[in-house]
């Protein structure tokens, strides 16, 4: 027959004493787990850490706006502008130092990123963009004052720049059209426009458009542009003028003509000094925010739904050099991280969607020299 053991009092003490010291013992590893490891990330920011020559993951926690940081990726250059594939699998990185493009594809898991390959670049990008298709890769050169496409198979950039059409110098910035018909590159300083350009995706060819520019306001020297959601308005951001201006977009000849343009700092900023960087639009279509470098803020504006106008509504300060800057891709947008080029910091704010309005949250040390800001939301 079995036996049956009586436990006597000091037999349940014991036993009680052992499963203190086990459960004391596993504490720490569930704290860990619940505390959000990468297998709980949902979204996650990548930074180019562009002294450090890597770049660096960040957990977000969508309740908080709280960012962690989860891992980092080791490059053989400085890392500037990162984009995102159209079907969110793989991050494009200007190695610019080396005059490379990186592929990284992106963990669904944790939002870790590991390095894949790189290809040819035709000097040091200072912008890339995936086109709609995910066939080809755009860049613009600021140094080279030349634009390129490089094509991409199966999510990696491949072989060595096969369109490439000198512009001129510092071009900053390359984006198709919403309808990938048309591509549109930005000029600061001197030149001063923003060529107008036919893309093909069928074969990933650039040809200059008639007219090949839109010439910008006097002094303004446009920097990087985004599409309005309608497709109808396209917002630039001035470096040298230190504004933004609103053009209407013209999609059967791929054009664009100036409406409005208004300025990125309070009236009594002295107009000398400083100068603008980066500018997004809220995916609902209502807000548009830039980056102020010397005034070291994010300024913000209302769109008017019926013209495409603006309204200033002021700006929030930010780290030392704010260069980039993402508005996060979860629910209403609420949550936008900037980073400060000159404090080695990033800074995480919550968004009002009603209002726009961002409130600083926290923030947090990163590697030297942050210049890009991208948010990847992984379900």
């Amino acid at each position: 027959m079995a036996r049956i053991h009586a436990f006597s009092e000091a037999d349940s003490a014991r036993y009680a004493g052992i499963m203190t010291v086990r459960l004391r013992l596993l504490l720490p590893l569930v704290l860990l787990l619940l505390a959000g490891t990468p297998l709980q990330a949902k979204t996650v920011v990548h930074v180019s850490e562009s002294k450090d020559k890597r770049i660096a993951t960040f957990s977000l926690d969508e309740s908080s706006g709280d960012l962690t940081r989860i891992g980092e990726v080791e490059l053989e250059g400085s890392p500037g502008c990162l984009a995102l594939s159209p079907d969110g699998k793989f991050v494009y990185a200007a190695v610019r130092s080396a005059g490379k493009f990186a592929t990284l594809s992106i963990d669904p898991e944790s939002g870790t990123l590991t390095l894949v390959a790189t290809a040819p670049a035709s000097g040091s990008a200072a912008y890339l963009y995936p086109d709609k298709t995910g066939r080809w890769l755009l860049a613009a050169y600021y140094g080279e004052g030349l634009v390129s496409v490089n094509a991409i198979k199966e999510g990696v950039v491949t072989g060595d720049p096969f369109s490439v059409i000198d512009v001129g110098k510092k071009a900053h910035c390359i984006q198709t059209s919403p309808d990938n018909r048309f591509a549109f590159c930005p000029h600061t300083m001197d030149l001063n426009k923003v060529d107008q350009f036919h893309f093909h995706p069928d074969t990933g060819l650039l040809a200059l458009n008639d007219p090949p520019a839109m010439v910008a306001g006097e002094g303004h020297g446009p920097r990087h542009l985004q599409f309005h959601p309608n497709g109808k308005w396209v917002y630039l951001v001035n470096e040298q003028a230190k504004s933004v201006t609103l053009c209407d977009y013209d999609a059967e000849k791929g054009t664009l003509s100036m409406r409005q343009t208004l300025s990125t700092h309070p009236a009594d900023w002295d107009r000398a000094k400083g100068s603008c960087a980066d500018i997004e639009i809220s995916a609902d279509g209502r807000f548009v925010y830039a980056s102020n470098r010397g005034h070291d803020s994010i300024a913000a504006f209302a769109i008017d739904p019926e013209s495409g106008e603006l309204t200033a509504l002021g700006q929030t300060p930010t780290e030392q050099t704010p260069r980039s800057f993402n508005l996060l891709p979860v629910e209403d947008q609420r949550f936008l991280v900037a980073a400060g080029q000159g404090s080695g910091k990033l800074v995480a704010y919550s968004r009002d969607p009603e209002s726009g309005k961002l409130t600083a949250l926290k923030t947090y040390d990163c590697g030297q020299s942050p210049a890009w800001v991208l948010g990847v939301n992984l379900d």
